[in-house]
């Protein structure tokens, strides 16, 4: 999943990556995380993470691009796998300095009502849930192919609609990010909590503000 949207932004973009030092590899407590930061030119900063845990048994993939050269939504991609099963669950928040037409959220919504339907996967409450679109996917207990399959056809469109989106102030689309980011850092979420808990704050801040959304510290 990682790998398919970063070489899909290749095509289209240059792609620069981030030397973000002793972080790109992080051990902890059985669990092992990989960490790569990257600008996109033309477009704004993508974050990719991997994990792997209990022998290989449970495996997680997450990709953040956030857009701040194109006032486009906040897109994140989950892909985690236990004990054999799937949970994929692609995000997209309104950090936006305009919100979406109608019209373009419709053609999301089209991917994700035709999409294969397994089993809803709910989270429960958070505090960034009122800023997420509606047609967020998010399945449990899936196909790896068929969860291939959703993740590409988001990926297309979201590129599409970057293609037809002029570029927006970067200064003001950042801050956007940056307070998404420092929000998300403070408020926390079920993966930025235990990212605390295994590394403390201080890592845990740098991670998830500078490297996953290419904000200040």
């Amino acid at each position: 999943m990682n790998e398919l949207l970063l070489e899909r932004l290749k095509k289209e973009y240059e792609v620069r990556q981030l030397d973000i030092g002793k972080d790109a590899v992080l051990s902890r407590k059985g669990l092992r995380f990989e960490i790569a930061s990257y600008e996109v030119n033309g477009l704004g900063h993508l974050c990719t993470m991997s994990m792997k845990g209990m022998m290989g048994l449970m495996k997680m993939e997450t990709c953040v691009l956030s857009a701040t050269e194109k006032d486009l939504p906040l897109f994140n991609l989950d892909r985690i796998t236990a004990m054999g099963k799937n949970t994929q669950i692609v995000e997209f928040y309104d950090d936006q300095l305009v919100p979406l037409k109608e019209e373009t959220c419709d053609r999301f919504m089209a991917i994700k009502e035709a999409s294969e339907k397994f089993e809803d996967y709910v989270s429960g409450e958070h505090w960034y849930d009122s800023i997420l679109y509606p047609f967020t996917y998010a399945q449990k207990n899936g196909k790896g192919k068929a969860f291939d399959a959703v993740c590409e056809r988001y990926i297309e469109e979201y590129l599409k609609l970057a293609k037809e989106t002029e570029s927006c102030d970067p200064a003001q689309k950042k801050q956007k990010v940056e307070v998404f980011a420092r929000e998300l850092f403070t408020k926390g979420g079920p993966a930025v909590n235990q990212f605390k808990k295994l590394f403390g704050e201080e890592t845990a801040e740098r991670v998830v503000v500078k490297h996953m959304y290419g904000a200040k510290l």
